[in-house]
């Protein structure tokens, strides 16, 4: 009587472990089946369709780098249960925001809860696997957002494209002695590109679900964006986890004219104490005192400049060669041709300094101290080039030299260093200016023909020269080949040749860029 009594007893308990999992497999076909939900290694999520394309919007990459998580490597996002809707775009990371003139508030929503992305990927056929575009967003590593770009305009070609969030500011590049100390590869500083990584290795896990392929990954960034993929050519860590790239106005000396774009890590170091000791915080406990301070209070004591030029000569958190991500400072890898060898477009914009240099206000004498101060022994050849009798002749000047010398000057460096390697290498100048627009080609103008954002018009040229550099980039992300279908040639880059496309009202090959 007792063994029936147990028998039935085991018999009910494997029914309702048969009931559980069945409820389980049929709860995710049910998921599986239902327009726009998508299956992820930490669980469902659901987007929007319009137009043809799917977004998926504010999907997490890692766990919030908060409490003892911050200033630490991005971790795995935790699983979640049920579907999570992405629909909206989430926090964007703290950085400075100028408040409400009125009420002193500030109504962007910022948050260190902030690693996410978002995709963008076109309605296909059962099977298909698109070609996939990663950008990495500017804003000198302490501002900017993944959500500023909408990838719709560009999925609508045929490719699936993600743009990240990552951390910036004294959150993402804090270098200190005791953080380095913590690291079991006693490294510190670069933990905003740590998370562009770690959302390179989700999109590697996860993006053939959203109709990508991962072994197709091609990966663009402008400004600081372009900077990082300096780094992720040269960082044994970003082996594997895309196969192009493409940078967009990209600094990269660690001696330009302005500040220097890569830090050295007893510098950086050195900095981080000093920027800790700021806020009233030394001592062996120092790192832990201040995973307590506040995002707020982190960022009102980081020196900020209103205007570009001082921003640009006063910014103290970036990349740190630490040895590790960053073997060494990217520029002599360069010149020792050991970055990854992969198909490269690289160029910059004809009038990058009219907003990076504007207003600096020097005099003649200041002008010449600066440039002695920041070119050595090569100031005469300098001042020679870019001579300057007035605080007029001063002002274009500083525009001119940072256009050639941190912009122009370092995308022909690593054209002429990649092009050694892989000939699928491809320089390009944007000189076309959008009507209406004063600063001619500026620092970043060649995104609006790129992403085609909504809120600005576009006249006929306009949208030429936008449907021109759009078919370039995705020609490229989806052969290697930027000619896209044009009818211009683009020739591959050598420094013998010389070769660039100008990118203006008509795309035309030139020499001598």
């Amino acid at each position: 009587m007792i063994n029936n009594v147990l028998n039935l007893r085991l018999l009910l308990y494997l029914l309702l472990i048969c009931l559980f999992f069945t409820g389980l497999s049929a709860a995710s076909m049910q998921n599986e089946s239902e327009p726009g939900v998508v299956k992820t290694d930490s669980g469902y999520v659901s987007g929007i369709e319009s137009n043809g394309v799917w977004e998926y919007l504010g999907i997490p990459y890692a766990d919030p780098p908060v409490g003892d998580l911050r200033w630490k490597p991005p971790v795995p996002v935790e699983p979640w249960d049920g579907i999570k809707e992405t629909k909206e775009y989430c926090a964007i990371c703290p950085q400075p925001i100028s408040p409400d003139p009125i009420t002193g508030e500030i109504s962007v929503n910022m948050s260190e809860d902030c690693l996410y992305l978002n995709v963008w990927t076109p309605v296909k056929k059962e099977g298909e696997k698109l070609p996939l575009m990663v950008f990495i967003h500017g804003g000198a590593f302490i501002s900017g957002a993944g959500s500023l770009y909408n990838g719709m305009a560009l999925a609508k070609k045929g490719v699936v494209i993600v743009t990240i969030n990552y951390r910036l500011g004294a959150l993402g590049f804090l270098a200190h002695p005791q953080l380095s100390n913590e690291s079991p590869n006693n490294s510190s500083g670069n933990y905003g590109i740590l998370d562009q990584v770690a959302a390179l290795e989700w999109i590697q896990q996860n993006i053939g679900a959203f109709g990508g392929d991962p072994s197709r990954v091609t990966i663009i960034g402008e400004s600081a964006g372009a900077s990082s993929i300096f780094v992720h050519l040269v960082s044994p860590q970003s082996y594997g986890l895309y196969q192009q790239a493409i940078t967009e106005s990209g600094p990269l000396w660690t001696n330009g004219t302005t500040i220097s774009i890569f830090f050295p890590r007893t510098e950086a170091e050195q900095y981080g104490e000093e920027y800790t000791k700021s806020l009233g915080y030394s001592g062996p406990a120092t790192i832990q005192q201040m995973r307590n301070v506040s995002a707020r209070d982190l960022i009102m004591a980081t020196p900020y400049s209103s205007s570009m030029f001082g921003l640009m000569n006063s910014l103290r958190f970036r990349p740190t060669i630490e040895g590790w991500l960053i073997p060494d400072s990217p520029d002599t890898m360069f010149e020792l041709r050991s970055e990854k060898p992969v198909p490269l477009i690289i160029g910059t914009n004809r009038d990058e300094g009219t907003t990076l240099a504007a207003n600096v206000n020097m005099t003649v004498l200041e002008y010449e101290k600066y440039i002695r101060d920041h070119f050595g022994e090569d100031a005469d050849a300098v001042l020679a080039e870019y001579p300057a009798g007035s605080t007029e002749e001063v002002q274009s000047c500083m525009e001119r030299i940072m256009t050639d010398y941190d912009f122009s000057d370092a995308a022909k460096f690593v054209a002429g260093s990649m092009a050694d390697l892989n000939r699928d290498t491809y320089l390009y100048r944007f000189s076309y200016a959008l009507p209406g627009q004063t600063g001619g080609a500026f620092h970043g103008s060649e995104l609006v023909m790129i992403f085609r954002p909504a809120e600005v018009p576009l006249d006929d040229t306009s949208r030429n020269v936008s449907d021109a550099m759009m078919n370039f980039w995705v020609g490229f992300a989806k052969t290697g080949d930027p000619d896209g279908g044009m009818n211009q040639t683009w020739p591959q880059y050598t420094t013998e040749g010389d070769q660039y496309l100008d990118i203006g009202d008509i795309p035309l090959v030139k020499s001598g860029y």
